[in-house]
């Protein structure tokens, strides 16, 4: 399904479209037009950090996801691109459905990391994250109620629960609703009007 919305200004010199986002149902929809790589990254990963905070107040997590009323959202991302990190800071620290956004940036070779991946309820792994890797986090997490967000391809049909992808300039999302039943996470019908819903291969 496309992001419909309507475009603000063209910017000059780096032939870069921002459009201005449409709220439906209090969700952010809006598109990118691909343009100069660098601004386009920027602004693609500042959409999708915007996508990802939403999706925290669109999805249900059971209780058993949470150590308590006043426990941190915790949103594990994974990629040490700068785009990337500046992006999703822009979230961090807001309030959804009552809890503080809390982002955390795992090293998958800290000692820490299988801990913070644990203790997450929602993780996004970059594109430009090995495939080993992105299996080795999957695997990690089994079937806890952790929301899991990718960017490759067939993310969403291979152990993913949401990804994002491009189709004629716009930015769209997947979602294999089996996988999230599996992962005891409910989602809005509205959300789910939104989104393309795949089958697990």
């Amino acid at each position: 399904m496309a992001i419909k919305t309507r475009q603000m200004q063209r910017l000059k010199n780096i032939g870069i479209k921002i459009f201005i986002p449409v709220c439906i149902c209090q969700f952010l929809l809006c598109s990118i037009a691909i343009g100069t790589l660098q601004s386009q990254n920027l602004e693609e990963y500042k959409v999708k950090a915007a996508f990802v905070y939403n999706f925290t107040k669109l999805i249900q997590w059971p209780k058993t996801a949470f150590d308590s009323e006043m426990e941190p959202f915790k949103i594990s991302v994974f990629g040490n691109e700068d785009l990337l990190k500046e992006s999703f800071q822009t979230i961090d620290g807001k309030i959804s459905t009552g809890r503080v956004i809390s982002i955390r940036y795992p090293d998958p070779k800290g000692n820490d990391y299988k801990k913070m991946l644990a203790d997450s309820q929602v993780v996004f792994i970059s594109r430009h994250t090995p495939l080993e890797q992105t299996l080795q986090i999957l695997n990690s997490i089994g079937d806890r109620p952790v929301l899991t967000i990718g960017e490759v391809k067939n993310f969403s049909r291979t152990g993913g629960i949401i990804q994002f992808f491009t189709r004629d300039d716009y930015l769209h999302f997947e979602v294999n609703i089996k996988k999230a039943e599996a992962h005891q996470l409910k989602f809005s019908s509205r959300l789910l009007k939104l989104a393309v819903i795949v089958d697990e291969k």
